[in-house]
């Protein structure tokens, strides 16, 4: 019987407290950082290769932390990289220069990622099939949420203070508290398998596409978003409220986008919210005054059209996949994603530079029409999926491949693994040869312990063979010489 909404949240609520707080202290220190960059008279140039960093980082951190992981263990894990990452915002108070900053900022994204692989390998061990759906809203609703919540902390104290790099220092630091202190025995060995980016853009060309172009909205409103707020001559507190109602209007209508997107073909919701991003993003050219009046309610409709972009190109990708790629598949889509995601400050701070703050809303409005224009273009090739077809929208956090076991999408696969499948039970780094006795059999109590050792057999003859009345540990060739024929 599933578990109730409180009773989950109670079950999970140290999982769920250390990823409220990362994800607090993660966005707190990403809008501090550009508004402190460009108060201290950075380049914008330098502010978008400082905020690009991190995202080189955390893509680092994707390919790297599961090996670290399952080497020396979740806790470990976790507590070394809470310590690094606590200590390293510490350190941009200290160290006030645009490399120093990039070189921290990617460090910082790098201990994140693996961070976050830690927190949503802990909710996977925590969650059973029946409450999957219920899990990955949970998660997701508390990632958002501190998200939002970062924002509104720039308001605690003046930008050029140390008082905020210390609050985003202790909340990095108060998510290690939960699982440090935990109870419940760590998760199993974390898979690091991922498909490459060659069969991913076979299987969908679009899907591979959108994704990119989600990376780079993304990673240019989070990156230089405050930026932008603050050219326009919005206070500290005010762009804090801008950041939140983008966060805020991304959170409330991915959902209801999604669901559409299960009642009528992916394709063509896409399509709809690319050119509702294209629209949104020449309004200000228009009607200027009225943006910059308006500017919170203008950063809540962009948030609608650019979050849920990832999120479909994900479930696109999911159509087109078998349940056991998809894990893989979500590894190569974060990956194309984060890479993307780091050209996005980049792209931003220059079109601001070069042309004013009006530039990045134009920007979106490009991308948007790029990615739209593919979109339509596509729609005349390769094999549609029919409404029957298509897979449950999931939202997942852009994180680590580990979110998607969370979701339901993988329903099919996790319980193929409980009816014995060899596929999904074996351990990461399995090996069937490890396993074989020596007469080629394998027995499936030993998958994850110790492997059977190696034993070297003395060359027998034909002769010998066919003589030897101990058949049991002779080879297959050999049993067919000595079995006698039945009539």
């Amino acid at each position: 019987m599933p578990r109730s909404p409180v009773a989950l949240i109670i079950a999970l609520s140290a999982t769920l407290f250390a990823a409220f707080a990362l994800n607090s202290g993660s966005s707190l220190q990403s809008s501090l950082l550009a508004l402190r960059a460009s108060s201290e008279g950075f380049a914008p140039v330098y502010t978008g290769i400082i905020m690009a960093s991190y995202y080189i980082g955390f893509v680092a951190g994707i390919v790297w932390g599961a090996s670290l992981v399952n080497r020396v263990g979740h806790i470990r894990t976790f507590a070394a990289l809470a310590s690094t990452g606590s200590a390293i915002t510490l350190l941009h108070a200290v160290f006030v220069d645009p490399i120093t900053w990039a070189v921290f900022r990617a460090m910082t994204g790098l201990c994140l990622s693996g961070l976050y692989l830690v927190v949503e390998s802990w909710l996977n061990e925590q969650t059973d099939n029946t409450s999957r759906g219920s899990t990955i809203a949970i998660y997701m609703t508390v990632s958002l949420g501190g998200l939002a919540i970062g924002q509104l902390l720039l308001n605690m104290s003046p930008i050029g203070s140390f008082e905020l790099f210390t609050v985003a220092s202790v909340l990095l630091s108060l998510s290690l508290v939960p699982l440090a202190l935990t109870r419940q025995p760590p998760p199993s060995a974390v898979s690091g398998d991922r498909m490459t980016f060659r069969r991913l853009y076979k299987i969908s060309p679009l899907g591979f596409v959108a994704a990119s172009g989600a990376g780079v909205l993304s990673g240019a409103i989070y990156g230089v978003g405050p930026v932008f707020a603050a050219d326009l001559g919005l206070t500290t507190q005010s762009v804090a409220y801008f950041m939140f109602f983008v966060i805020l209007g991304g959170m409330i209508m991915q959902f209801p986008i999604g669901k559409i997107s299960d009642i009528v073909p992916r394709q063509y919701v896409m399509i709809v919210v690319l050119l509702g991003l294209v629209i949104c993003g020449l309004i200000p050219l228009v009607l200027p005054n009225l943006v910059r009046d308006n500017l919170t309610v203008w950063g809540g409709i962009i948030g609608v059209f650019i979050m849920p972009i990832y999120g479909l190109a994900v479930a696109y990708v999911n159509d087109y996949l078998e349940p056991e790629d998809i894990v893989p598949a979500s590894g190569g889509l974060l990956i194309i994603y984060g890479g993307s995601a780091a050209a996005g400050p980049l792209l931003g701070s220059s079109a601001i530079g070069h042309f004013g703050p009006w530039a990045l809303p134009f920007m979106f409005s490009v991308i948007g029409a790029l990615v739209a224009g593919f979109a339509i273009y596509r729609a005349g090739f390769g094999r549609r999926i029919s409404i029957e077809e298509q897979g449950q929208f999931v939202a997942v956090p852009r994180t680590t491949p580990m979110a998607f076991e969370l979701s339901p999408i993988t329903d099919e696969l996790v319980e193929d693994g409980e009816e014995g499948s060899t596929e999904t039970t074996q351990p990461a780094g399995y090996n069937e040869e490890d396993y074989l006795t020596p007469d080629g059999t394998a027995h499936p109590d030993d998958y994850g312990y110790v492997a059977v050792e190696e034993v070297v057999e003395d060359p027998v003859s034909d002769q010998d063979a066919d003589t030897d009345d101990d058949t049991d540990k002779t080879s297959d060739a050999s049993e067919e010489k000595t079995k006698p024929e039945t009539k």
